[in-house]
């Protein structure tokens, strides 16, 4: 199952420069677009930030990047992914990958689709220039243009 990354990822799921004081607080950033957006229910952020401290800093998956996310069951209205670029990176607690600066949150309808997501997710953000990229982009613009066409 492919996942179509420009359905996913919106505009109106993309900002830059926000400030968080900590890693919840980045969450929680990210969270919001997906809620904001219609792609998740209130409830999906405190999912995540739940998720996050069940599990760890797991989802500190590179330097500098983090992929916040939870079960279809916290709250995904529809398949959605958001992308925050923070003003000041935040730590979260990983040995190696922290500090934080860009958080890629993410809502799945189901498990098949969640695996499909971090798939998709991995082929992109396995080219160090797209990450860099990505922690260097100053307009939502940039960010959509380095996430689309990286997943054609």
């Amino acid at each position: 199952m492919k996942v179509d990354i420009k359905q996913l990822l919106t505009s109106e799921r993309v900002a830059t420069g926000i400030r968080a004081e900590n890693w919840e607080a980045a969450v929680r950033a990210a969270g919001r677009l997906l809620v904001e957006s219609g792609g998740a229910e209130e409830s999906y952020i405190q999912g995540m930030i739940n998720t996050t401290k069940e599990l760890g800093a797991y989802i500190v998956i590179a330097p500098g990047l983090a992929i916040p996310h939870s079960r279809p069951e916290d709250g995904v209205i529809q398949p959605c992914m958001a992308v925050a670029v923070l003003e000041t990176p935040v730590p979260f607690g990983h040995t190696e990958n922290d500090p934080v600066s860009v958080l890629i949150a993410f809502g799945a309808v189901d498990h098949s689709q969640h695996i499909a997501a971090l798939q998709q997710m991995a082929e992109i953000l396995s080219d160090p220039d797209n990450l860099a990229a990505l922690r260097t982009a100053k307009t939502p613009e940039k960010i959509l243009e380095i996430m689309w066409s990286a997943s054609i």
